[in-house]
């Protein structure tokens, strides 16, 4: 199997004020390295700064997220100046976070800025009218209408990115969100690795239905979901076995989004621990005694926490061509991690 970059960067939504672009309030910006050295390696990003959008100016007065009490749900909140309450941008924002949606449907993930009545993704702050701040669980405006627009978009905040673990579990969104629509929503719907289970190359020429490409796709994916949840995937599974029932949009829709929704929960190193094991299982009647003691152990030292997972990877991927069998050549689990690739850690 072979693990390459993607000859192109992918495409992602930003927060213009986290490329160093002075648009924030105050007329400064909140330039991540991380975003702009580490990840865009791998990232072309398309800036955008709603706030400036929809004519607020830089610099500008602040505002923030009102509420009538505390109870209100995450939706029933206003966006307005925190020095003069009668300037309301609620309906501005949310009309600009439609508008932008056709320039969106290309992009595979969204990075926002933190704390931002805009933009924040979690934990926004939230007051009341007496100017009293409640409590921390508001969603920025236009962050959440594009929630509403993209409901499987991989998004996240740029300071949770400065977290080696939360970055690793949003590039891995990233990248499925993208294969995803090229080999699934037929935009690229014949991976150049695919192989028949003969062994030889599929035939470019040959049409696939979207039941064959979703179950293609969750069959590569498989061990991947389970290293982050097992029940999850087990019942995806299930759904898929009647996937000739279901209606295709119902079908793409649907499974599309509980694959993201798996890999929102960042793995566990025991999940990850069954996901190797299972691996391990299928390359054992290829292996000699000392080969299957030794893989044993490697897997063992990684769920104690003495190895990274990347040693166990190295060792999967030098047994992988004994097997003759195409299902675990496709595992993308056994492929480059974001940690591989130099895209989890600082050098």
């Amino acid at each position: 199997m072979k693990t390459e970059r993607l000859p192109r960067k992918i495409p992602v939504g930003i927060s213009q004020c986290a490329m160093g672009d002075p648009v924030r309030f105050n007329g400064g910006h909140k330039h991540s390295k991380v975003c702009t050295g580490l990840l865009a390696q791998c990232f072309e990003y398309v800036p955008l700064c709603p706030e400036v959008a929809i004519g607020m100016g830089v610099p500008r007065k602040p505002i923030h997220l009102l509420v009538e009490k505390a109870s209100a749900p995450v939706d029933a909140v206003r966006v307005i100046g925190v020095d003069d309450p009668e300037v309301d941008v609620t309906g501005p924002l949310r009309d600009y976070a439609d508008s932008v949606v056709p320039e969106l449907e290309r992009v595979r993930g969204y990075i926002f800025m933190q704390n931002s009545p805009s933009c924040g993704l979690y934990g926004v702050r939230r007051y009341l009218a007496n100017g009293h701040g409640i409590d921390s669980e508001g969603v920025g405006v236009f962050a959440r209408r594009l929630q509403q627009q993209f409901p499987h978009l991989p998004m996240e905040e740029v300071g949770r990115l400065n977290n080696s673990e939360l970055r690793e579990n949003f590039l891995t969104r990233v990248f499925t969100y993208d294969a995803w629509f090229r080999c699934v929503e037929g935009q690229d719907d014949q991976p150049p690795e695919r192989m028949l289970d003969d062994g030889n190359e599929a035939d470019a020429d040959k049409p696939r239905s979207l039941i064959a490409r979703v179950i293609e796709f969750y069959t590569a994916y498989k061990y991947l979901l389970l290293a982050h949840s097992q029940d999850k995937t087990r019942a995806l599974g299930r759904y898929l076995a009647d996937a000739k029932t279901i209606p295709e949009d119902e079908l793409r829709f649907e499974v599309r989004g509980r694959i993201m929704d798996i890999l929102s929960r960042p793995a566990s190193r025991k999940d990850k621990t069954n996901a190797l094991m299972h691996s391990a299982g299928h390359l054992s009647e290829f292996l000699d005694k000392r080969e299957k003691a030794e893989l044993k152990e490697l897997i063992e030292e990684y769920r104690l926490g003495r190895k990274p997972m990347s040693a166990v990877l190295t060792l999967l991927r030098h047994f992988l061509p004994r097997s003759p069998h195409s299902f675990i050549h496709s595992q993308v689990l056994l492929a480059a991690e974001p940690a591989e690739l130099g895209l989890c850690e600082f050098h």
